[in-house]
């Protein structure tokens, strides 16, 4: 007897269009035949049907400065999440509920379900108490991160599978108390649908430059606009496009002013997924910004924004932080030493005087590339949802 086709839900605090990982989960899982529902944020409410895949904007995001109103969003979103996957569910019981952090009790959207026989997946994009330490300067060994840390055990707990995005994440997960074995990863790489190789250029005066995601002083935008003002009078064909909003754009911008290089950047809003590609067209070489106190709240990111680039066949001007030289090393990333504007101005000087260097990396991003691709990623998650429902 055939099953029938999988019904999922996606629930989110972030906007799905502008989601890559989110996306791609939900590709795959179309691919696969399954149905589809994602509740999330949007630039308005509304709700939108795309074959088997069903859209539901629940709200607009907080942009507010303050940890409180920021939590207090989220959880005037998960009980509207739950509103709505109960209104949803009528047509048809859910298999899997998919919550994607922050906050990691958007999973407990779920726990109603899983008395029906529905299964619940916790994917932290990020750990949730090292990124609030991180952006609110909260000490890691206080109350605030004590407090986040048991919700997100409970939250991990009331799940049956929790996806994490590297394995430095994983390692500060398990380290909370989360059982090694419920926590599968996979990674934030580029979908080689969307994000697809090109051919280098090296003639022309112009060097660009390319940040894409979010805005923000803890993710070194400052930094690389100090770094500009550096080089600018010896290269003075240097370019940076900047796509992407946060909390700290007007700040970037005045920055900018005030250093004298605002007429090297080009700002771009963020735009969907799918049309990201074309918007980064003339991008050479992507930089990335990350300050050293992120891995010394231990906040492992691995850029997002680094690995589309990667899949592009684009090499990227990073910090010298553990978490980036577990997977790139010099065969395939351009390294500065973190927190240094000297240093990164120092990197893109040696760049632009020789074009040549961006083809070096190449060879390094295609090895990255066999081991970290998206249709990778896609069969773990297909096999690991198999697991979930018995099939």
């Amino acid at each position: 007897m055939n099953r029938r086709p999988l019904r999922v839900a996606m629930v989110a605090y972030a906007n799905y269009f502008t989601d890559a990982r989110i996306k791609n989960y939900v590709d795959a899982l179309l691919d696969a035949g399954a149905s589809v529902d994602v509740f999330a944020l949007g630039r308005e409410r509304g709700e939108q049907q795309f074959g088997n895949l069903y859209v539901k904007n629940v709200g607009v995001k907080y942009t507010g400065a303050g940890a409180v109103g920021y939590i207090t969003a989220q959880l005037v979103f998960l009980v509207q999440a739950i509103v709505h996957l109960a209104r949803r569910s009528m047509k048809g019981k859910y298999d899997i509920i998919h919550a994607h952090n922050m906050p990691d009790v958007i999973a407990l959207a779920g726990l109603p379900f899983k008395l029906f026989g529905t299964k619940v997946i916790l994917d932290v994009h990020d750990t949730m108490p090292e990124a609030y330490a991180t952006k609110y300067g909260y000490a890691l060994d206080g109350w605030p991160v004590k407090l986040l840390i048991g919700e997100e055990l409970v939250s991990a707990f009331c799940s049956d599978r929790v996806i994490t995005t590297n394995r430095m994440h994983k390692e500060v997960l398990a380290g909370h108390g989360i059982p090694d074995r419920k926590i599968d990863l996979i990674y934030n790489v580029g979908n080689g649908k969307i994000f697809k190789p090109r051919r280098h250029s090296q003639n022309g005066s112009e060097l660009w430059l390319g940040y894409h995601g979010t805005v923000a002083r803890r993710l070194g935008v400052l930094l690389i606009v100090d770094a500009l003002a550096l080089v600018k009078s010896e290269c003075p064909g240097v370019r940076f496009l900047c796509v992407g909003e946060g909390d700290d754009r007007d700040e970037m911008e005045r920055r900018a002013n005030e250093k004298g290089v605002a007429d090297m950047i080009e700002w771009r809003p963020f735009t969907d997924v799918e049309k990201l590609p074309e918007v980064l067209q003339k991008v050479q070489v992507g930089v990335i910004g990350n300050l050293r106190d992120t891995e010394m709240k231990r906040n492992y990111m691995l850029p997002v924004k680094m690995l589309e680039y990667a899949a592009m066949e684009i090499p990227t001007i990073v910090p010298r932080l553990k978490i980036i030289e577990r997977y790139f090393d010099d065969s395939s990333a351009f390294f500065y030493e973190t927190d240094d504007a000297c240093s990164l101005a120092q990197v893109i000087r040696s760049i632009y005087n020789d074009r040549g260097l961006i083809c070096s990396r190449v060879d390094g991003l295609r090895r990255f590339n066999v081991e970290y691709n998206w249709d990778v990623m896609a069969k773990r998650y297909l096999t690991m949802i198999g697991e979930l429902v018995g099939s």
